[in-house]
């Protein structure tokens, strides 16, 4: 057979990631590397997900302006589903009670986080870019061992830049040394969660003041009526759940 298809001693060299088949080349990636993707894109959507209780609400800028948001309407254990810039790496996010209490006694001022945290935005993108754009092209051009490195390079670096940043400005964000080493372990062992960097900073400081008067301050005329009427129709969901039970 050999020397019908090319001579004898000679071996047909093919690439181990591609089959022939009906004379076109196919590729075929093992099945760790077709799942590598969607497992990126899981564990960002399982970190960027947040279970709200039915008082709370979350503020977050993925560009120039707030918004606000109660819940996406789907609901877990009681408590609703909310994807706050679910496109927006690096966003600020915020959750807060609904409510008139004064000033968190432990919270830093919030303008002076977001000034801490404004340059780790971009090292978000770029590990976002590096994850959704570079890896997939790297499994389909069987990248050698040299531009892996250089990948997780790209991954890694921002990542450690950005939790060396915030030690450096652990005091002014309010963070104990505890909490500072959880949030590095999270984002160092899990690069997707690195992409939720600056949100995972600005939940644990909380706002330096209640919601009702950050929404006054930071959200448009517009914005701040849509809420308003999100926060009017989840009451009297409330009220209506609360009726009902009564009634059983």
């Amino acid at each position: 057979m050999e020397g019908a298809v090319g001579g004898a001693g000679r071996r047909i060299r093919r690439h181990p990631q591609v089959l022939r088949r009906q004379g076109r080349a196919v590729l075929n990636l093992p099945a760790a590397e077709t799942l590598l993707l969607p497992g990126i894109a899981a564990f960002y959507l399982y970190d960027s997900a947040l279970l709200l209780y039915a008082d709370e609400v979350v503020f977050a800028r993925p560009l120039r302006r707030w918004r606000a948001a109660l819940g996406e309407g789907a609901t877990w254990q009681g408590r609703f589903l909310a994807f706050p810039a679910l496109f927006a790496p690096g966003a600020p996010v915020f959750r807060a009670v609904w409510s008139e209490g004064g000033r968190t006694a432990r919270a830093p001022a919030t303008e002076r986080v977001l000034g801490v945290l404004r340059p780790l935005r971009w090292a978000a993108w770029l590990v976002a870019f590096a994850l959704f754009a570079l890896v997939p092209l790297a499994l389909l051009l069987h990248a050698s061992q040299g531009w892996l490195l250089g990948l997780l390079a790209l991954i890694y670096l921002p990542t450690l830049l950005a939790v060396a940043h915030l030690a450096r400005h652990r005091a002014a964000l309010g963070l104990a040394w505890g909490e500072l080493a959880a949030i590095a372990f999270d984002v160092l062992a899990c690069p997707p969660f690195a992409l939720n960097l600056v949100r995972r900073v600005t939940l644990r400081c909380g706002l330096a003041q209640p919601a009702a008067a950050f929404a006054d301050a930071v959200l448009d005329a517009a914005s701040r009526a849509r809420l308003e009427r999100a926060l009017e129709a989840r009451r009297a969901l409330l009220a209506d759940d609360g009726g009902a039970e009564d009634s059983a």
